[in-house]
């Protein structure tokens, strides 16, 4: 699982090298480029719209240490 923002994700891809995808995928984890099956029975999980992702990953994404990769 991940928590990344779909438009940094295609930023690297299109924009930056090999190593800065790199860099965000360990800190963030790798998108999956299939169906996840499941998720929904994990503890703790619940799904929210894409409004309220981004919402939240701007949220988390201004605490110290939670940035800095592009």
């Amino acid at each position: 699982m991940t928590a990344a923002s779909l438009e940094k994700v295609l930023h690297l891809r299109d924009h930056a090298d090999l190593a800065a995808m790199g860099r965000y995928e360990r800190q963030y984890g790798v998108l999956a480029e299939a169906v996840l099956i499941g998720w929904q029975d994990q503890p703790q999980t619940a799904e929210i719209s894409a409004e309220e992702f981004e919402r939240l990953w701007v949220e988390v994404r201004r605490i110290p240490g939670a940035s800095g990769l592009i």
